[in-house]
């Protein structure tokens, strides 16, 4: 009993662990960088871009000859600015500021979504007159070339735009020429790339994602045979911080277990590694006593170790800002004997082992106000 709850402990506190460094990092903030500093940078981030226009597309390639999307962006941004984005399409839109598109500038990040595979898929490079540079893997035109958002195919696909430098407005006018501005010496002089880094951080209502969800339980398992059953409903509230590459999170659940005949509030830490990974961990309040499956013994629910899961999800459907995912989880809740003591395994595992099939609708903080 004794070895069965200190493994319990142990995988929770795991948990907690890893949902703290998950938390952990450091607020990085932009440089004192004036407009035009900035603007500097961006035109030559621009005209570095402009260099590998007609480069082939290769998945994967971050050049100097051959690009992917997320690959020219990743390399032009080290080799004209010395600033070192992620390295993937997603990752970048989560490690840049969203801005709207009114306020688009020369070198901005455009993403677009191509297919259903994640809800960020391409991305490319603004550089005025609602045009930018991208790398294309197919159709009449490939490699690094130049479109327009104007294009049907693009604009149907466009989700956002991101700015990973500092505005440069107030030295740029809208639709005139690009010239090239030299950055001066003392910019870059004596500084490391690290300390060099304009880092703009996503806004933070656009971090902050709620999501609720709908479940029905069901599991294979009882005390005396392997058979299909109805185990009740659950309804979720859930909400992260969507900006790392874990991702924080924190929410409950209103669950009617029909199977053991009891109502339960689980409430959750969670980490979401992308858009499709979710792991969860926390205690589960009991209401009513449960009585194991199957049986008409009585069991007792545990609050602390209480449940740990893990949840698998599909690629957003987007309706604006909303999304929707299919979501299947895979939950442990521990229950005990009424004295306190462990379980039998089979009886644990029929009383505890439980999948959720269901929805789940995401939106972020900032769809509930217009941004000024």
């Amino acid at each position: 009993m004794n070895s069965h709850k200190s493994n319990i402990y142990k995988i929770c506190f795991s948990l907690i662990l890893l949902f703290c460094l998950g938390c952990f990092r450091l607020c990085a903030q932009s440089n004192n960088i004036t407009p035009g500093q900035a603007q500097s940078m961006r035109e030559k981030f621009v005209e570095e871009i402009k260099t590998h226009i007609g480069a082939p597309y290769q998945y994967g390639a971050v050049g100097p000859d051959n690009f992917d999307c997320s690959g020219l962006i990743y390399y032009s941004a080290r080799e004209s600015i010395k600033v070192q984005l992620p390295r993937t399409s997603k990752a970048i839109y989560n490690y840049v500021r969203i801005i709207p598109d009114e306020k688009r500038e020369l070198g901005d990040l455009l993403f677009f979504k191509t297919n259903s595979s994640a809800s960020i898929t391409h991305i490319g490079v603004y550089i005025g007159n609602n045009q930018f540079i991208s790398a294309i893997s197919d159709g009449p035109n490939t490699g690094v070339i130049v479109s327009s958002l104007n294009q049907d195919y693009w604009k149907s696909r466009y989700v956002s735009t991101g700015q990973f430098l500092p505005s440069g407005k107030a030295e740029y006018k809208s639709g005139s020429q690009l010239e090239e501005t030299p950055m001066e010496e003392e910019d870059f002089d004596g500084q490391s790339q690290e300390s060099s880094v304009p880092v703009v951080s996503k806004v933070f209502e656009d971090c902050v994602v709620f999501d609720s969800s709908i479940f029905f339980d069901w599991s294979l398992l009882s005390p005396r045979q392997f058979v299909f059953r109805y185990r009740g409903i659950d309804a979720g509230l859930h909400v992260s911080y969507e900006s790392w590459n874990l991702n924080p999170g924190a929410g409950f659940f209103l669950r009617f277990n029909a199977g053991l005949n009891t109502f339960q509030i689980p409430v959750i830490l969670s980490l979401t590694m992308n858009d499709f990974i979710r792991v969860y961990a926390g205690p589960v309040f009991t209401f009513k006593q449960p009585t194991l499956i199957d049986t008409d013994k009585e069991i007792k629910g545990s609050v602390f170790p209480g449940l740990i899961g893990v949840s698998f999800s599909t690629p957003k459907w987007n309706i604006g800002k909303v999304a929707l995912q299919a979501v299947q989880d895979i939950s442990y809740t521990v229950y005990n004997r009424l004295d306190g003591a462990a379980l039998p395994f089979v009886e644990s595992a029929a009383a505890g082992l439980v999948l959720y099939t269901g929805v789940r609708i995401s939106v972020p903080l900032s769809a509930f106000y217009k941004r000024s």
